[in-house]
């Protein structure tokens, strides 16, 4: 009998760790895993049993973090009184490095005995270098999603490998048409997506610029339409939407405007003719469905400030990263206005031939990512390097 622990912070953390453990339970026979995770919805219908609901963390950001400082360290106390009574054989961090490595620090300091699994790691070759000191040190297994990191992190000491980015056998497959027509979108209407954050604080700065831009295009192509994604963490989106419409007078532009209830991104993403991404896992799933992109962020200015001076490269967008160069816009901070997304979208969708060169280097950065199915990679490295005496059942 083994135990493992997870440790998400966000959505896409907790459905990557489904994922995961879903692959787990097919190669391990029933009954041989027990299961603890602090986790959401996702990892408690694979069978976790959930020790922290994880719907309640996904800071982002110096500011943010403060702001639940108190939550955060009631957390890390409990949690860590937690693996010392659970005793787990192995800890599975995914993501979320801001906890993440203020555990796997921990654990490795007071609960040596555990070993420890970082499944898609920070990107530090992107900012804050520092922290692979902290990966070397502490964790005995580093799964990377990217196909550049195991390089990166072997060179500075870290037991890494590279399993394919998870996010490519998780998204489903969908009739473009059909969608639009299940959204009531015809053929002359041109759909915009919008994607304004999965964390409060994102809504908070993204979504008036987002909405703003919205009525713009609107005043000026009326055969746009709107529609917005709506993320499982977030609630009231509603209202906050409505609130703003009503008191800038862009009553005529919920005619045009639709909020989508959560479970819909998948489907958004891929009916939809042009998207405004707020940075993060969806600017690679849109990457993946060859859907053009605006990427933005706007947040807090210190935490911008602190960017700024940790930050190694001058790109934060994934499908950029992975292709080498900015293949899609990216608007960040004070860039990150109404009147930008307005003219890059008015520029991308009118001018003859843009769409079509942004759709070939988004099939590229797909190309480069569909070698391997990470879950399944994933489960067969934990499962060889820590229970190694456990028969394979299967590999589906």
């Amino acid at each position: 009998m083994k135990k493992l622990f997870f440790v998400t912070g966000e959505l896409s953390g907790d459905t990557h760790a489904a994922s995961l453990l879903n692959e787990l339970y097919k190669i391990i026979a029933p009954g041989q895993l027990i299961i603890k995770a602090i986790g959401g919805s996702h990892l408690k219908e694979a069978g976790a049993e959930i020790f922290f609901d994880s719907q309640h963390l996904g800071s982002m950001g110096l500011t943010e973090v403060i702001s639940n400082l108190v939550l955060y360290l009631k957390l890390e106390k409990e949690l860590m009184l937690e693996l010392s009574t659970f005793n787990p054989d192995v800890l599975i961090l995914i993501d979320f490095p801001g906890f993440n490595l203020r555990i796997a620090k921990l654990v490795k300091k007071k609960l040596p005995h555990i070993k420890i699994v970082y499944y898609l790691p920070p990107q530090v070759w992107a900012w804050n270098e520092g922290r692979t000191k902290t990966l070397a040190k502490c964790c005995d297994l580093v799964l990377c999603g990217l196909p550049f990191e195991e390089e990166f992190h072997r060179k500075r000491g870290v037991n890494a490998y590279y399993i394919g980015s998870p996010i490519l056998h998780e998204l489903k497959e969908y009739n473009r048409e059909k969608i639009r027509s299940e959204f009531a979108v015809t053929k002359e209407d041109t759909l915009i997506g919008l994607f304004p954050g999965s964390r409060n604080s994102e809504i908070h700065h993204m979504l008036p610029v987002l909405l703003k831009a919205c009525e713009m295009l609107y005043s000026v192509f009326p055969n746009y339409r709107f529609m917005i994604a709506q993320a499982s963490t977030i609630s009231n989106l509603d209202i906050e939407v409505n609130n703003y419409l009503d008191k800038n007078n862009m009553k005529r532009l919920k005619e045009k405007m639709k909020l989508l209830p959560p479970g819909n991104n998948h489907k958004l993403l891929c009916a939809s003719d042009f998207t405004w991404l707020t940075s993060g896992t969806v600017t690679l799933e849109a990457a993946l469905y060859e859907t053009p992109m605006i990427l933005g962020y706007k947040g807090n200015p210190i935490n911008y400030f602190l960017y700024l001076l940790l930050k190694r490269i001058n790109m934060i967008g994934l499908p950029n990263i992975i292709y080498g160069e900015k293949i899609v816009p990216e608007l960040i901070q004070n860039e990150a206005t109404s009147e930008n997304y307005y003219q890059i979208t008015k520029e991308w969708l009118h001018v003859a031939g843009k769409l079509q060169i942004i759709k070939k280097n988004l099939k590229k950065v797909k190309e480069k990512l569909t070698d391997k199915d990470a879950n399944k990679e994933a489960a067969l490295k934990i499962k060889n390097e820590f229970m190694p005496d456990y028969k394979v059942l299967t590999l589906k």
